[in-house]
């Protein structure tokens, strides 16, 4: 069990490196899409993984959660900056970390009431798979941090997505010099 944990806490820590970099590179929103898309893959392969019995692929899907727990961890102070500034940080970052606790306790208690049917197990990993492919594809509504100039024609959440995480590419190919990126101004209706 402890090297498990061991293994699983160098995945964390490879993942807040490679997110953080990943981000930089190809842009928040596409790299919280893929992470998050990683996740859900990581949760319904978890399913065969548990069923199979096998140590050595449980501390390898360890290993691959504790690298997507790290990437959150990388990611999420830098969506509270990148989205509302640096003027209380400490209260924006607060606010959006406790929806972590949140979230941990509801679905734990969640979970619990999942794993107690017959064949809960699994469906506690099919529902946490579920509700990551919908953060994933929220990722894509969230506002587009791009270069401050701006066009006539506002594209859709979906062009803007696309357009950044090709950008993204780009730059982490080499193709094409990183621009500077502003927040978008959000209407409140």
């Amino acid at each position: 069990a402890f090297v498990a944990v061991a293994i699983m806490a160098l995945g964390n820590a490879a993942g807040r490196v490679v997110a953080g970099v990943l981000s930089d590179k190809i842009g928040r929103r596409a790299t919280l899409f893929i992470m998050l898309s990683l996740q859900a893959l990581m949760m319904f392969i978890a399913m065969a993984v548990v069923n199979s019995g096998s140590a050595v692929l449980l501390v390898v899907l360890a290993t691959f959660i504790g690298f997507n727990y790290g990437s959150n961890l990388c990611l999420f102070p830098s969506f509270a900056k990148d989205y509302w500034g640096t003027k209380n940080y400490g209260l924006n970052y607060g606010a959006l970390f406790t929806a972590w606790g949140v979230g941990g306790f509801v679905m734990g208690k969640v979970s619990e009431m999942i794993n107690a049917q017959p064949g809960g197990l699994g469906k506690s990993f099919m529902l946490s798979g579920i509700l990551l492919v919908g953060g994933a594809a929220m990722t894509i509504f969230l506002a587009e941090l791009k270069p401050a100039t701006t066009e006539n024609k506002t594209p859709s959440q979906w062009e803007e997505f696309w357009s950044e995480f090709k950008l993204g590419l780009r730059v982490f190919a080499g193709l094409e010099q990183e621009t500077i990126r502003v927040a978008r101004e959000v209407k409140v209706l």
